[in-house]
Parts: C-alpha cells; structure tokens; sequence
C-alpha cells in the first residue's frame, strides 16, 4: 500500500456541544376570547370527531390580523370546511406528528439516528423567547406550532355573510351595529384515530377484559391538549369553555349491544342507514345483561350543564360542561365510561362543618370503574376534611365542586385539572391495609392542593413554576401537620432535607429548574423535593422575625385577591412579586436567601468547632462551610440516575454554579450545666474565609453546683413517684426503661464508665444544639464527644434533635465501630413507645452495625431479638403472637425489626444461623386470625429479609479469602479437610419452600396488587443474582403475558434485566417490542426506565470483575509479586467508568454500536404506531449513547409508469383495446442540463516511504582482542568505457504516468536494462566472503560528510511539463552503516548444514518503515495532491494488505552459491532474492523468456537516487580486517544498505526516459570516499559506478512472475569451504 490517507474528520470523542433548536416565531398580536367544542366519542372503533369553535380578538388595531395559526396534532382535518365567522376562507394544515413516521422510500437504521432526529426537529423541545402570561390575556399568544393556518375575511365580507342571522347569533360573533367586528369565530370540524398522545382507551380491545373506558392525557409541556381538539396549545393562553361531549348512553350501546329490554323494544332492529352511509363493523363482545345496562358517564372540568338523548340516535347521550373562570386548554380534561359515582361530601361531612363553612361549602365527588366504590371511600375519606381545612386557613376553593376520578394505566399518580382530578386506580386500597395511607393522603391532598396554586394561580414564566409547585406542597404539608401531628411534620421535613443536602450537586437551579421540566419525571421529583423545603425554612426565618404566622397571611391575601378581583394579573404570580410581598411582611431584605436558594444551586455543610473559655466564661465557636468539597469530589454513578445524567448533558441543561457561601442567622441553643437552655441566635455572613467566629456567653455560675447525670436521674425517679408531675417528668427523660440491676443483666444493657462519668460532671454545658429552629437545609458536623449527643437523644423533646442524634451515631461509627454501651442506648430508644416511631425506626436500623461477633459478642442482634421478643413473641420463644395492627406505630416497629435481623453480618460476611432461623420462624409462624387489619404487606417484608439474611456481604467475603493462608509443609494426605456445614443449604431449601408458597398462593387468592408475586419475584432475583439458587430464567418469563397484572409484569422485566438478559440478542428484542407495543403506557415507561437502568449497568461496569482478567501464578515454592501493568490500567479504566459520565457512555457505546439485532430491534421500535411523540423521542435519544453516528441516508425512488394499448379483435360491433402498463428506467429524450458545481474536495495527504534501497544483513564477529586501525584502501585506475551510453534529456510526465505513480507507488517498476553493455566484467572473481569483508572495510573507512553530493549530475525538469501532483522531498540522510551492539548474552552456537559452528542469532523486533525516525537509511517523504483521483480508486488502496512477509531462511549452500557476474567479472553485492519452490517453467533461471533473452535475476527494489555503495575485486582490504571478519562468533551483525547510482543515464532504458523530481529535490551523498563537488556537465562514468547503475536498472518482473521474498543471509563460519 503506498500510505495511509489522512481523514481531516473530527476526532473521536470530540463531540460538538448540542444546541436545541431555536423557534424565533414572533408572539401572534390576537388572544382567544371562548372557546367551544363539541366531541362525539365512538368505542368499539376508538375514533373521535366534533367541531372546536374558537373566537379569536385582534389586540392590535394599528396592525390588523390577516391570518391567524391554531395548533392541532393527529387530526385529520379537511380545509375546504374550515369557517371563520360563516364565511369560507383558505386555510392550510399540516400535521407534524407526520415527520415522527418514516417515508416509504426512506431505508436507514439505527445510526442514521441523527437524520430521523432532524427530521423530527418540529416535534422537539426549542428555545423560545417567553412571554409573561400577563401579556398573554391583554396582548398576544404564542400558538406552540401553528399547523393550521387560517386566512381572516374582510371585515364587509363577515358582516354579509351574517346580516341575515339572528341577534343573538350576531352578537355571539361579536357583531357590532356600528358595522364593525369585535372578533371571529373560527369554526374547525375534526377526527382523531387511534390517537396516542392526547386519549387513552382502556378496555377497548378485544383481549382487554377491563371495564372500557377513555381518558385524556397531560404533560407539562404543550402538545397534549393540540392532539385532543385543536386550539391554541399555549399555558398563558386562557379564555372560556364549553364542552359538549356525546358519548353511548350505556356500555351495550357502547359495542352496539342492545340488552334483552332493548331488543324487546325495538320494533325494526336497528335504524335505516343513510344514503352513503358505510355499514358498521361491529365486534362482539362477551358482556352480561348487568354490564349492558351500566350507564356511561362523563367526568369533565367545569360544571354541568346539561345531560340530553340525542334525537337521532337513542343510543347516545350529550353532556354539556362549562368553564367561567380564564383557564388554558392544558387544563381542561375529561374521562368517560361506565363509572361509579360516591358522593363524598355528604358522607364524611358532618352538620356542623356545613354551618361553620356557611357559603364556602364545597361538593367534593368521586368516580370510580364497578366495583370499587368501598375503596374509593377509604381512599379519599380525609379529602373532604382536607378542602375544609384550606378553605378556612388559606381561603374559599376558587370554583363550584370538586370530582375525583380513577382511571387505569395512568403513568401520573394524579394530574391536577380545573375542578376536577384524574388518579391512578393504584392509589386505591381497601379498609384494611395500613401501610400506604399516609403516602397515598399526602399525593391526594397536593391534587387538590393545586386547585389553589397551579389551577387558579398560575405561574407568570416557566421560571416561577417553582414558587407555584412549592406553595402547593406548603398547603399540602400544612395539612398533613394537623391530621398527624406536629413530630411527623417535622420528621418528614428533616428527612426531606437530608436527602435534598445528599444529591444536590452539579443540579439545576429552582430557577433554571422550569425550562428543565420536560426531560422526565426525576426533574420533577427534584422541584418537588426542594421547593417546598426551600419554602419551610423562609417560613421559618418570617415567622421568627415577625413573630406572626409566616407565609401563611401571604398565601391567604393572594387567594382571596384571586378569588374576587376581576383583573388577569391577580391570578398570576411571580418569584419577584412574592419576593416583595415577604419582604413587606417580615420588614427584611430577602434578596440574599433569594440568591443562595433559589437562582443558586447546592446546600450548606457545616464544620463546627466548639472550646469552653473557662477563664472568660464563654464558648469559644467557629462555625465553616465546606460544600465545595462535595462538588470537587467524584461521585460514583448510580444506575438508576444514569438516564438523568445522559438527558441534562444531552440537552445542556444550564447547571447552576455552587453557592460557596450561604448567609443568614442561626439560632443556637446551649443547654448548660444546670439543665437549663439558653438560645442564642448568630448572623453567618458571607466571609472570603467562609468562616465565622463567634463567643457565646456562658450564662450559669462556673462555682455554681452541677447536678451530674445519677443525680438527675434520681430527681426524675422521685419526680415519676408523685402521681401529680408523673406526665411531664416522664417526658423529661426518654430512654430511662430497664433501669433495674436484674433487667441490665437479662438485657445485657451496658452503662457509662467511670472515666466517661468523670469526663461528663466536668463539662461546663450539657449539649449545644445547632440550627435550633431548623431554619437551614444543610449537613452540621460538630466536634461535640457522643455522651452529649446522648444526652441530646434522650432529653431533648424536639424529635429534629433526635433525628441528629441518631444521623450522628451513623456517621461515628467508622471511627468507633462497634461499641456495647451505643447499643445499649439504641436499645432502649428502640424499647420506649413515647419516642416518635420514626426515630426508632431508625435505631433498629442502626443496631445491625453493632451485631458482630467481634469485641461485643453480637450484642447488637440480642438486643434486635429481645426486643421482638418482649413486644411480638410469647414469653420465652421467638413464636409471634396474633397479629394486632390497631396500634400502626407500633406495627411499622414491627415492620422494621425483621429486616434489621437480616442485615447482620458475621466477619465473614454471612449472616449467623440464630437471625436466619428467627425470620423463617416468623413467616412459618404468622398468625393473623383476630387481626382487623391485613398482613398482606407484614409478609412481604418477611419474604425480603428472608432473601437477604442468605445474599453474603462482597466486601467481608473478599477479606476473609484475602486473609486466608495456606502452608505446604506438611504432606498434602495429612491435610485434614474442613467438615463441610449442610445447613445453610437446608436452611436455603425451607426458605425457598417458603417463598414459593406464598408465591401460588397468590395464584388461587389473589393479594393486595399481586403483592405476594412481586415480592417473590425480587426475592428469587437476589437470590440468584447472588448465587445462593441457580439462576432460572422462566421463573420470571412466565409473568411477561399480557393478561398479567401490570405491576407484577414489570417485576418481571426488572429481574430479568437485573440478571444480565441484556446480552442476549432475543431479550433484547421481545423487551424493545413490550416497550413499543404494550398498550398501557404506564407500563411502557416503567419498562424503558427498566431498559435504560441495565444499559447503565453495562456502561458501569456492574457485572465486570477486573480481577479475574489477571494472569494465574504459576505454582511455586517461591513467593511471585508480579506487578501486571495491563491490570492495573483495566481497573484505572473501570473505576473511571463507574465515576465520569462521559467515559461510562464511550464504553456503553463500544459495547453496542456494532450489535446489528439491537440496530434493527430498536428501530423498528421507532416505527410502532402506539408510541407517543415523547416516547419516540426518548428511543432517539437511546440511539444516541448506542450507536456512532452515520449522515449517509439511503432513499429509493419507484420508476414512473406509462401505458401502452393495442389494437385485439376486431369485430363488427366492437372493438377490443389491450392496455398495458410499463416502467420507464430511460428518459424519453436527452435534457440539457446545465452541470452542478464541483463540490470542492477535502485536501487529502498521502504520506510515502520511499525507502527501497537494498540491503545486505552481514554479522561479522567481533575480534577478541584490540585490533589496529584499518589501512585505506589504495586508489585504483578507473579504465574508461570503450563505448559510454548516452544521456537522454528526461521527458515530463503524463497525467496517466502521474495517476499511475500515485495508485501504485508501492509496486512502481524499475526503468529495464539496456540489451548491450559497453562495460567488460573484471576477471578475477569475488566470492560472498570477500563480498561481506569488503563491505565492511568501507564501513570501516568512514563515511563521507554530509555535504558530499553524487558524482552524477541530475537535470532540472522541463518548466513547462505537467506537474498534476504536488510532491515535495525531504534531503535524504546519508547513508550509513550502523554496527549494533553485542549482546549481554551470547546464545549458543548452532551447527549449519556443512557441520561448522554458525553465527548466534540475534532477534529484533519488526518495525514499520517510519518517515519520522532516525533510521541511517535515506528516507523521502512524498505529499501527493490527490484530489484529482477519484474516490473510489483511494478507497481501494486504503483497503489493500498492509502485511509485509518477511522469511529469514537457513543458507548452507555457500559453495554453490552464484553470483551474477558482468563482462567485467565484477561481483556486485546485493540482496539475494529467491522465488517459491513452485514457479513456472519460463521463470526458471537459464530459461529464456518472453522477451527471448536470458533473464537475469531482477534487482531488490526500484533504482533510488542515493549513490550505491559497491564493493569490486579492485578493492583490497588489509589482512587484518580479512582476519577480523572471519571470525563468526564474537563480532555483531551489521547491515549494508546498498543504492542504486542516481546519473541520468541509468535510468534510460529502450529510450524511455525515468520520471524527473521537482526542482526542489536536493542532491543526495555520494557513496564514493572522496567528497567531490557535483560537475555542472555530466561526467563519463566508471566501470564499477556503471556496473552499478545497470544493476540497479533491471527490468520490472513479468505479470505472472512469482512471488518473491527477500531473504536475508548470514556469512558462512570460518573454515567452510567456498
């Protein structure tokens, strides 16, 4: 291959920073006045058609409105029937969901991904310039895509049109009597079907036996509403409604199935059919006579109007609703089917809150499928106490009702509508479960929370979507403090912040957070977890500073503003308004908090450093933010935020910077030495040191007496014996159960040491508490020993403090370890009912990590143990009693202890045989007869901890092994092998019984949601995936049916994922094709999240183990470290890719861009009819972490067709004609076309080595002894040459000879030989030795200087030849002879076929010939011009071998080796080239060839320009290199590069002159000894230099010559003969 061609394409990984398309789209100057629609709903063909009737205002009369966009989306919509105020009008559609389908002449794949993507660019998400929604009502609106374009009427062409009509028509289109127009009314009949993106049906297909029923769909971009009816699609566009939606009167008529009444009734059948009207298809559906007869109802925003029988079908019904109050089509919603109505409000509100509310009472609905009307009512029962509740903290609800809906395959749990709610049926839960209550009340409330903020108050830009999510999480969390109380508040806000202070890093701002909204649900899950903690703790600092109720009156003004004030702007808020509002509240400036939490990103962490001052009497404190550690330090990737990473880089969210310094007071309480709390509140200013010093004064008497703790405790204990202060003193001290000496002995409690003891009467203060208030969502760390924050868990009333507590005795224990006293307390927190169940959830969680059986003899599970036992077991035995529920606080403890069991682990990482037995026997043993309460739930957390005491811990595993040593000193039969333990397998066999029974009796008696499925299902993951069962696949496969549950089905998915199912090609697919197919989307977002959480398991390296990639020792005695570099740069890589994003999606994709089954499985994905513009987004976003990317898009076209006719039969009264149709693959005639432009070519280099000088490989040995200097050789006559050629002048090349060299500069022939020779051969005879040891004696000599030039002169080419490519030669490097090194260590001599000792071998690494190295040989570096030479052509070189085959063959046959000798007798020395074993006939040497000449044996490689290095029988050497080279042991090989002479005339042959270099080309060194100056005519040639030149002239070899090898030969041992 003559080289490699150098793509200037972008480098791999340099990925170009993505920038989402801009929409420059200019507000429209017209806002909507009302809107009208009309849908009639068909379900047995899932179809839906009406007329969407929209008034339009111009707002602007300097510049009137000539043409107005409307947005629709999957609609058919014909344009001729388009009205505007009566009159026909142009108008033009075009529906862009069209580009999401691929064109029939479209063929591409899943790396064209990118085309498809810009394809689809209308559907994407753009960059717009946002509009206030104040100027929404008053000024313009800014349609989302405007498909439908609308041409408006003149105004005298409106008022013709509709002078005929009746005043109220008139004045329904805004027809004024001075002969002007207020508006007009744009009338738009439309059809949807099989819509996916604004309807769902549930129910409707045949093999969905579910009650059918259809709802709309919502997202929180627009778009949604646009695939339902068109509109303008726009969230501050706000106006009127009137909805009329005609739907079957019942769900016989629905499938056209009449019931046996019906039928009776009916006279005809059925009704005549229309002229023109097709027949229907109806499809028979199994429904029994109860079914038939259940009426369809319609659940929609607004109030009812009117309920009427259509007049020309009696089979359907209208119902008529309306909207007063301005709200945006996003907004309005509907559901319909055969629901069941609970009326709510009269249930579970009593006489006395109607009087109470008087006029602000509210109806609250709820809508239901058959059946499950007592689930509703459990379900929703705090919602109507909920209303009550806002309406008299916060203000009156803003409209007449509200209804409650739950709908099936929702992906939402709930979506807030005006007036009304859709919810998910898997809210729903019966009477008796327990567990999912509080959850469930608190998504409920937050829907009707909304109503408030979000529905009626609206946010002003995408920017303030935070302050409106916030305020309806503050009004939900405001209730859920007065129906549970203020210590499960206050707990849920802790945990909230903890989590917000843990995975806010590197997130968007609450600022930056609204533009972010559409990438997923994790963006917001995020704004709801962060902007109603923001919204705490700025209640918090007013409510301090002004001593009122904080926000709260702020909330309540803007409602009742919103309520009653008839201005747009009332009802819509923004961050700077409600910014000012608190600041005018509080007489603060909040610009400050404003900054740090809300247009900053991260939370505060807090190093605290406290001294007592004893001489000052004060508390020395230095309070340092240390966040910026967290953001520096490398976080490791979670699987289940890969997709969220992959989404933000993706799309450039704007991440916001970190705030380095938070500011703002703190209130600190110091509880001192008397018992007594002193708070003292500090202001944190922003520092450059970002720390602040304060003095705290100490308020108690140093001298005064301290009362150490025994002192205390026995004033709490005469305390408790009074009955009249027994309720506070109790409170006084939590924590204080089994004091008694002999229950300290049976428990096994531990106290305090003396030296603790002392250490504690010393201190000066009990414990300091920071952020006493909890005005700050941050991480504090203090320097305060563990006996105060004990005292701090056991006398602090505020269940915050107690949460602090405990988070610090998590966080020591690295430090401390297990500790018997830390469990001791963690018991008897665990023991006492009056702590908050919460806190001692916590410390049941927390008593695994002292459960070891090192240092505390496993007091940890003896304390887990004993305390079930005490609470839930018979007195002596770990059998549970009954179950009994009725106290839930205590059931959730229940709930907790068995699964702390199961995380104790031994050293070796196993769980120890006591807790596994105890969980089997509390599952085997469950008792739930007298229980009101369901324990469906209580047994699925036993079946988890029954799977997770058998999973081993990795890390104590690998530690144990690595520990582990074994000695080979005695013999291997004395060895006496463990016993091995047959009960964990025993023990693994009863589990698995276990777990399985349950499993099948979910089958016959269904569970609460399957439960008992889904929770054998994980169970038998972990297992295998930890290897304690084998793995079986079809454990799970069988759940993956359609008919299955739906939750159980994703459990499924999930599993097989978490098993590693990704690498094979046929999962992959059947998983691709339930993501594209399902008709739940519920379920299809669930399994592409499953999807994308195992791609980020093989991104991560999840399953890879580095380790066992290692090499395995060899057996020895001896101890081998052997420091494997390859290893270690592999787990370098591993970990990296477990940490940085980018390096984890490079490895994703090196895994999977070349899986040809998952290019064609997920794109055929894209192609399913069932998918959503967002889902199909989604995929296009997979493809891009899959696969490279590729422009090249392949389109095919269909040939055009034309006919042709023949003449049949004739008859006398007919004629036949025969038509035939034809493809035309040739234009009818010739088009003068004018040609393209050329496009212009990249520059493309070709880099040569056109080094293809021969060379001789000769290892001379190396003399014993010193040696003296080498003789010059004596200068011999020259003869001249009887008859000298002639020099021809070169010619300049052809455009061929120029594309010739170019393709095939590898294989370039040399210039051939002339047939006489005017050179006569020297007599006397060279043999290889002499050859060799002449050579070497040059060698010896020295070399020229670098200026020598070649005693040949060198013609400049002809000025005016065409030069096509551009070729630029570097000055050569002289030619040397370079002697290698002796090896440190000879190898042993081998004897040669002659029976003589022949030279050591010596191997050398092959290396590719490189330009750019110091090699002694002379290199040229050749740049060709190629962009004259087609494409194709380079491609095939850039395709051809590179492999060079290079055989180093054995030579003993030095006696009968010949040399080719000129007339002269000279020896020329050379490469010995050979050809294969099997030649042809005509090659074989002495044969004559083709040319009818005696073939000579061509030369090693074409002629080269450097001079050529000879060595002549001329020549003599003196004996003592004669001596030294014949000595084949000691001395190294050296090498002889031998070249071609560079006159002119050597290079002619047959009058074709030799391609000329350019003029640039420098003279290269002469091979002679003396250094002559180049002559400026061209001077006779010598014998030998002439000998040379034709040598290195030889011809080209033949077409069919044979391959040919070079060989490289090594002189024969002294002594052999010759």
């Amino acid at each position: 291959m003559p080289g490699a061609m150098e793509s200037e394409a972008v480098a791999a990984g340099d990925t170009p920073p993505v920038e989402l398309p801009v929409d420059d789209t200019p507000p429209r100057l017209y806002v909507v006045f009302a809107q009208s629609v009309d849908i009639d709903i068909d379900f047995s063909e899932k179809r839906v058609h009406g007329r969407s009737d929209i008034m339009i205002v111009p707002t602007d009369d300097d510049n009137p409105v000539s043409e107005v966009f409307i947005d629709a989306r999957q609609c058919e919509i014909d344009v001729t029937k388009i009205r505007v105020s009566n009159c026909e009008v142009e108008a033009s559609y075009q529906d862009p969901c069209e580009l999401a389908k691929t064109p029939e002449n479209y063929r591409w794949s899943a790396p064209q991904w990118m085309v498809r993507k810009h394809r689809m660019e209308p559907l994407l998400h753009h960059r717009r310039k946002e509009v206030s929604a104040v100027n929404h009502d008053l000024k313009c609106c800014t349609p989302f895509n405007g498909s439908i374009r609308v041409k408006l009427p003149s105004v005298e062409e409106v008022l013709r049109k509709n002078r005929d009509s009746l005043k109220a028509d008139q004045q329904a289109l805004l027809l004024h009597t001075n002969g002007t127009i207020g508006g007009y009314r744009v009338s738009i009949p439309f059809k949807l079907k099989n819509v996916c993106d604004g309807l769902q049906f549930v129910g409707v297909d045949e093999a969905d036996a579910r009650y059918p029923h259809v709802y709309t769909r919502h997202s929180i971009e627009p778009g949604t509403a646009s695939s339902i009816f068109p509109c303008i699609d726009d969230p501050g566009s706000r106006n009127n409604w009137k909805i009329s939606i005609t739907c079957p009167r019942t769900l016989g008529d629905a499938y056209h199935e009449p019931s046996a009444v019906q039928r009776q009734s009916s006279t005809n059948g059925s009704r005549k059919r229309k002229l023109g009207e097709e027949e229907p298809r109806r499809r028979h559906v199994a429904l029994t006579e109860e079914d038939k007869q259940l009426d369809m109802t319609v659940v929609c925003s607004g109030y009812l109007t009117g309920e009427v029988i259509n007049k020309d079908d009696e089979t359907k019904k209208t119902m008529t609703f309306e909207v007063e109050r301005n709200k945006a089509a996003k907004h309005i919603g509907f559901a319909v089917g055969p629901f069941e109505h609970v009326d709510l409000w009269s249930e579970f509100r009593s006489e006395e809150d109607d009087v109470k509310l008087n006029r602000s009472v509210v109806k609250v609905h709820g809508y239901c499928l058959p059946g499950r009307a007592e689930e509703v009512r459990n379900t929703c029962s705090t919602l109507v106490t909920a209303i009550d509740y806002l309406i008299l903290t916060f203000g009156a609800y803003p409209f007449e009702s509200y209804k409650v809906c739950f709908v099936d395959d929702m992906v939402d749990d709930t979506v807030p509508l005006c007036a009304f709610s859709l919810c998910s049926t898997r809210l729903l839960y019966p009477v008796d479960i327990v567990d999912t209550e509080v959850e469930i009340t608190r998504k409920m409330v937050y829907s009707l929370a909304c109503q408030w903020f979000g529905i009626n108050i609206i946010p002003d830009t995408k920017a303030d979507i935070w302050l409106v999510t916030g305020l309806a999480w503050f009004l939900t969390d405001h209730f859920m403090k007065a129906l549970c109380g203020n210590n499960e508040f206050r707990f849920r806000m802790k945990s909230m912040a903890d989590r917000l202070v843990e995975i806010d890093i590197n997130r968007p701002s609450l600022h930056d957070l609204g533009n972010a909204l559409y990438l997923g649900s994790f963006e917001v899950d995020f704004m709801n977890l962060k902007a109603p903690l923001v919204l705490f703790i700025l209640d918090r600092r007013l409510s301090k500073s002004t001593s009122t109720t904080g926000i709260s009156r702020i909330i309540s003004r803007m409602v009742t503003k919103a309520n009653t004030s008839a201005q747009a702007t009332d009802d819509v808020l923004g961050s700077e308004a409600f910014r000012k509002a608190c600041e005018k509240t509080g007489n603060s400036k909040l610009l400050p908090f404003w900054k740090q939490w809300v247009m900053m990103s991260g939370c505060p962490r807090f190093a605290v450093h406290q001294r007592f001052n004893k001489k000052r009497l004060c508390v020395e404190m230095t309070i340092s933010q240390k966040q910026d550690i967290a953001f520096i330090k490398a976080k490791p990737l979670d699987k289940n935020d890969f997709w969220r990473g992959v989404m933000e880089e993706s799309h450039a969210v704007n991440l916001a910077e970190p705030q380095q310094n938070f500011s703002g007071p703190m209130t600190i309480r110091i509880h001192e030495a008397d018992g007594t709390p002193y708070e003292h509140i500090v202001e944190i200013r922003e520092d450059a040191a970002k720390s602040s010093k304060f003095e705290i004064p100490y308020n108690t008497k140093y001298k005064r007496l301290k009362r150490n703790r025994r002192q205390r405790e026995r004033a709490v204990a005469s305390n408790n014996a009074r009955g009249d202060e027994e309720g506070q003193k109790t409170l006084y001290y939590l924590g204080d159960v089994m004091q008694q000496p002999d229950e300290m002995e049976e428990w096994d409690f531990r106290e305090w040491d003396e030296e603790t003891e002392q250490k504690m009467d010393q201190e000066s203060y009990e414990w300091i508490r920071m952020d006493a208030d909890f005005e700050w969502i941050c991480e504090m760390q203090t320097n305060l020993p563990a006996y105060m924050y004990a005292s701090q868990l056991q006398q602090d009333r505020d269940v915050v403090a107690q949460q602090d507590s405990m988070l610090f005795l998590n966080r020591s224990f690295h430090r401390t370890g297990p500790h018997p006293l830390v469990s001791t307390i963690l018991a008897r927190t665990l023991l006492d009912p009056r702590y908050y169940y919460g806190i001692r959830i916590m410390a049941a969680e927390e008593l695994p990590r002292h459960a070891t059986n090192e240092h505390v003899n496993w007091i940890g599970l003896r304390h887990l143990l004993k305390v079930f036992q005490h609470f839930f077991c018979h007195p002596g035995t770990y059998t549970p009693r009954p179950n009994d529920f009725s106290d839930k606080r205590q059931y959730l403890v229940q709930r907790a202890i068995p699964e702390a069991v199961a995380r104790v682990r031994g050293e070796d990482g196993k769980c120890p045989k006591e807790a596994r037995r105890f969980i089997l026997e509390q599952l085997q043993n469950n008792d739930n007869r007298d229980n009101i309460y369901s324990d469906q739930l209580y047994i699925c957390c036993l079946i988890k901890a029954l799977a997770t005491c058998q999973i081993a811990d990795e890390k104590k595993t690998k530690q144990q092994k690595t520990m582990s040593f074994s000695f080979g000193d005695g013999d291997e039969d004395e060895v006496m092998e463990e016993a091995v333990d047959s009960e964990p397998e025993e023990f693994r066999d009863l589990a698995v019984e276990e777990i399985e029974r349950y499993r099948r009796m979910d089958e016959y008696s269904p569970s609460y949601q399957n439960c008992f499925t889904t929770a054998a299902l994980d169970a038998f993951c972990h297992l295998m995936k930890a290897n304690v069962i084998p793995t079986n696949h079809i454990t799970f496969v069988q759940y993956l049916q359609d008919k299955t549950y739906d939750l159980v089905r994703i459990k499924a998915c999930e599993c097989l994922v978490e098993l590693g199912m990704l690498s094979r090609p046929s999962f992959v697919r059947f998983l691709l094709l339930l993501v594209s197919t399902d008709p739940s989307p519920f379920v299809r977002h669930h399994l592409f999240e499953a999807l994308c959480r195992g791609l980020a398991s093989i991104a991560i390296g999840e399953n890879e183990q580095p380790e066992k990639q290692a090499p395995d020792q060899p057996a020895g005695d001896d101890l081998i470290v052997e420091q494997n570099e390859d290893i270690i740069e592999e787990r370098k890589k591993a970990k990296a890719r477990k940490e940085d994003l980018s390096t984890a999606l490079a490895a994703l994709k090196k895994e999977t861009t070349d899986d040809e089954n998952l290019q064609t499985a997920i794109w055929k994905a894209m192609d399913s009819p069932i998918l959503t513009v967002t889902e199909r987004i989604n995929i296009l976003e997979l493809c891009s972490i899959l696969f490279e990317e590729d422009q090249s898009l392949l389109v095919s076209f269909k040939y055009p067709t034309y006919w042709t006719v023949e003449r049949g039969e004739k008859g006398r009264h007919k004629c036949v004609v025969k038509f035939k149709r034809h493809y035309r693959t040739k234009p009818r005639k010739s088009y003068a076309t004018q040609p393209l432009p050329p496009k212009p070519e990249p520059k493309r280099t070709i880099t040569l080595n056109l080094n293809r000088s021969m060379s001789i490989s000769a290892k001379p040995a190396t003399p014993s002894t010193a040696q003296p200097p080498p003789l010059p050789l004596p200068t011999v006559p020259i003869p001249k040459p009887a008859n000298p050629l002639p020099t021809p002048k070169p010619a300049a090349p052809t455009q061929k000879q120029t594309q010739k060299q170019t393709s095939t500069s590898k294989e370039r022939p040399a210039p051939p030989v002339a047939k006489q020779l005017s050179m006569q051969e020297p007599k006397d005879k060279a043999g290889p030795k002499q050859v060799k040891q002449s050579a070497i004696a040059a060698a010896s000599r020295g070399a020229p200087p670098r200026g020598a030039t070649p005693s040949g002169s060198q013609e400049k080419p002809k000025p005016g030849g065409s030069h096509r490519d551009s070729i630029s030669v570097q000055t050569p490097v002289r030619p040397t002879i370079e002697v290698p090194q002796a090896e440190p260590k000879a190898a042993a001599p081998k004897v040669n076929g002659n029976g003589n000792l022949a030279p050591a071998k010596h191997a050398r690494p092959l290396k590719r010939a490189s330009t750019e190295n110091d090699s002694p040989r002379p290199t040229k570096i050749v740049k060709l011009d190629t962009s004259n030479i087609p494409r194709k052509r380079l491609e095939k070189i850039d395709k051809r071998s590179k492999r060079k085959l290079l055989k180093t063959i054995k030579f003993s046959a030095w006696d009968k080796l010949r040399l080719r000798k000129d007339k002269d007798n000279t020896a020329q020395a050379g490469s010995i080239r050979a050809t294969p074993k099997h030649r042809k006939p005509e090659d074989r040497p002495g044969k004559v060839g083709k040319s009818g000449i005696n073939s000579p044996r061509p030369s090693v490689a074409p002629s080269s320009p450097a001079p050529k290095i000879t060595d002549s029988s001329q020549m003599t050497t003196s004996p003592s290199v004669l001596s030294a080279s014949q000595n084949p042991i000691t001395t190294p090989t050296s090498t002889l590069s031998q070249q071609s002479s560079s006159q002119p005339g050597a290079n002619s042959s047959n009058g074709k002159p030799r391609k000329p270099l350019p003029e640039m080309r420098k003279p290269l060194p002469s091979g002679g000894a003396a250094s002559n100056p180049t002559p400026s005519k061209p001077q006779p040639q010598s014998q030998s230099q002439q000998s040379s030149s034709t040598l290195a002239s030889s011809p080209p070899p033949a077409k069919g010559a044979p391959t040919k090898f070079k060989i490289k030969f090594k002189p024969p041992p002294s002594g052999s003969p010759s």
